[in-house]
């Protein structure tokens, strides 16, 4: 009579159990420095970030490599990745860490197709003179909505900077542009390095971190989930903040972030000394 009494609440309890996406999942060897990431469905799509090739990979929810695709363009700085609602995927090859770019570009890739097309563009007063000079953005985030492709720009860690992020964007659509400049927000001790929006919900995430050797010579460094809400239309770094812990202490550096459902969503690191291959992690949304 127990046993038939329990065996119902032990079905709920593994059902519930099994319900959820896999906590954490390890990358493929290819996959060293996975810099962004689109999930759709049970298909996780990646790049790597610099040193690797055109290439965007898709895995499964276990991290079993399923399809590399080769995109028709240069690669020379990956940094994150978007997707619209018509298929059609967006990689940035936009990273400036030295900040001598004189432009950007962001290419539009139609996997049925195998089509690419380039989005190029430059933000206002981008001459390539340097990091310190106005106007020569880095930036490692990138996000579709509305139409349009949204840059949320990279701070310098050391030297001049002062912690702020820029909103840009420019057109979904290939030709040449001026980034147009839409807010910014400043984020203390922490640059960005992903972002996703969930335009259903109404919600911008970030990745963002910070590194410091300590006693000059020990590396450590700390991470951050940085969710937006209730913003005015268009204007995401004017929402309400909510900041949660991703790891303090050992050196990790967050650069790809995006929803799962309504109830998770999923930040990737990148390899380490210590643990050659890439992880992606499972977060609560909140």
């Amino acid at each position: 009579m127990l046993l038939c009494r329990l065996l119902p609440l032990v079905l709920v309890l593994t059902a519930c159990g099994t319900s959820h996406p896999p906590r954490r999942i390890r990358l493929p060897p290819a996959l060293t420095e996975a810099s962004g990431l689109v999930i759709s469905g049970e298909r996780f799509h990646w790049h790597n970030d610099s040193g690797d090739g055109p290439y965007l990979y898709t895995t499964d929810a276990t991290g079993r490599l399923l399809r590399t695709d080769t995109l028709a363009a240069r690669a020379s700085d990956y940094e994150d990745l978007t997707k619209d609602p018509a298929g059609n995927f967006y990689v940035g090859d936009f990273g400036n860490n030295g900040g001598r770019r004189k432009n950007a570009v962001i290419y539009r890739y139609q996997p049925s197709s195998g089509r690419t097309d380039s989005i190029v563009f430059r933000y206002p007063g981008q001459n390539g003179a340097g990091r310190d000079v106005a106007g020569n953005y880095d930036c490692e985030a990138l996000a579709y909505h509305g139409g349009y492709l949204h840059l949320f720009t990279k701070d310098q860690l050391f030297g001049r900077g002062n912690f702020l992020t820029y909103h840009f964007r420019v057109p979904a659509q290939p030709g040449t542009y001026v980034a147009e400049l839409r807010d910014s927000l400043r984020l203390p001790r922490r640059v960005v390095t992903a972002a996703a929006i969930d335009s259903v919900r109404g919600e911008l995430v970030l990745t963002a971190y910070n590194f410091k050797m300590l006693l000059g010579f020990l590396p450590s460094s700390s991470a951050s989930l940085i969710t937006l809400r209730d913003y005015p239309p268009g204007q995401f770094l004017q929402g309400r903040v909510r900041r949660r812990n991703l790891s303090w202490g050992v050196p990790t550096q967050f650069e790809a972030v995006d929803f799962y459902d309504d109830q998770w969503l999923y930040v990737a690191s990148e390899g380490t000394r210590l643990r050659k291959h890439a992880l992606a992690r499972r977060k609560r949304r909140r």
